[in-house]
């Protein structure tokens, strides 16, 4: 076995390992006292090699939540949660999201493996694959549709995106750190119906590990961009992204669009693996097509007039998303295309994170 086999060899190895912690942590969370001590006795009965009892090791990797012993519970979220939407009431702040810096039911330091490997998994991923945007101006929205009426001159300072939306993969690391988001316990006031749709409750598809997460509400994307030291972009620095350098294009690689160029229209009849499609001058990919992506910004009309890193009203009924999804035409993919979203919808949305500014 050469290097590259040993070592592919080894991350194989790796990922059924962490894939199996992720189970024992997320049943040691969610199993009542008396299935966890049916569960110690069995895992009790099993000798390793060593001779160690099964339900010791476990039990000891695990941080004390199997063989028996009753995990501590988590708290329940204090944070404020969003106000339901009405006529009498057209705007609302945007709550503060139930996301711990770190596992709440125990010390950081004292965090299971299986967390502590989500963690650094995910972070490097994401971190590896963050692009810089230089600093500079360009002209937001167009004379195409009232939505992105006025042109107006944005400037805004460095900042970096994600090249590719957050994958099935990446998203699962966070649910299992903080099984609170997983699809069955995902609060509901911060969600709707539809949140992770083609998940199970034991995950995501099989073998769609490097596809977009989908169906995820804006908190739950907020979520996600705070756990893993990132943020939402704005919508000026996701239209500059998605501009790509280009000048008075309509779309991330120039004027035209079809299926070679992005997933639209029903095509492939689904979301596309990332990064499939070639990326923009900015090295970005899917910045049109294959999901919406959520931005930071609540929607609102464009004020004239320049501006300099804009951030959109401090509170609102919804939220901006842009870029289109597999269900698009190629209208919906201009750069400038604007479409408003409750921030509590689970649709062909998914997760581009951004950092700087």
């Amino acid at each position: 076995m050469d290097y590259l086999q040993s070592l592919e060899f080894r991350m194989a190895t790796l990922q059924r390992k962490l894939r199996l912690l992720q189970d024992l942590r997320f049943f040691a969370d969610t199993a009542s006292p008396e299935e966890l001590d049916g569960f110690g006795d069995e895992l009790r009965s099993v000798i390793t090699a060593s001779g160690e009892s099964l339900g010791s090791f476990l039990s000891a990797q695990l941080g004390g939540s199997l063989a028996g012993q009753v995990p501590t519970p988590r708290p329940a979220p204090t944070s404020p949660k969003p106000p339901s939407a009405s006529a009498a009431e057209p705007s609302r702040p945007a709550p503060e999201l139930p996301v711990p810096a770190s596992e709440p039911s125990r010390p950081a330091t004292e965090a299971s493996p299986s967390v502590a490997i989500a963690d650094t998994e995910a972070r490097s991923s994401v971190e590896t694959s963050m692009k810089a945007i230089a600093a500079g101006s360009f002209i937001m929205g167009s004379e195409t549709a009232e939505a992105e009426k006025p042109p107006h001159t944005v400037t805004l300072g460095a900042y970096r995106l994600c090249d590719h939306l957050i994958t099935n993969k990446e998203y699962s690391l966070f649910v299992a750190a903080h099984p609170e988001w997983s699809k069955d316990r995902a609060d509901s006031e911060l969600r709707d119906e539809r949140y992770l749709e083609d998940w199970t409750e034991g995950g995501y598809p099989e073998g769609k590990d490097d596809y977009p997460v989908a169906f995820i509400s804006f908190y739950a994307a907020s979520a996600f961009a705070a756990w893993i030291g990132k943020r939402l972009p704005t919508e000026a620095e996701w239209e500059r992204g998605a501009r790509g350098g280009l000048v008075g294009k309509k779309y991330p690689n120039g004027d035209v669009m079809n299926e070679r160029l992005a997933n639209l229209a029903k095509q492939l009849k689904g979301t596309s693996p990332v990064r499939r499609f070639e990326p923009n001058g900015f090295g970005l990919y899917d910045m049109a097509g294959n999901l919406f992506e959520w931005t930071a910004d609540w929607y609102s009309p464009y004020a004239p007039g320049s501006a300099s890193d804009p951030k959109g009203p401090s509170e609102g009924e919804y939220k901006a998303v842009r870029g289109g999804s597999w269900m698009s035409g190629a209208g919906a993919l201009r750069v400038s295309s604007r479409v408003d979203m409750d921030p509590r919808a689970c649709g062909q949305v998914g997760i581009r994170l951004a950092d700087g500014g």
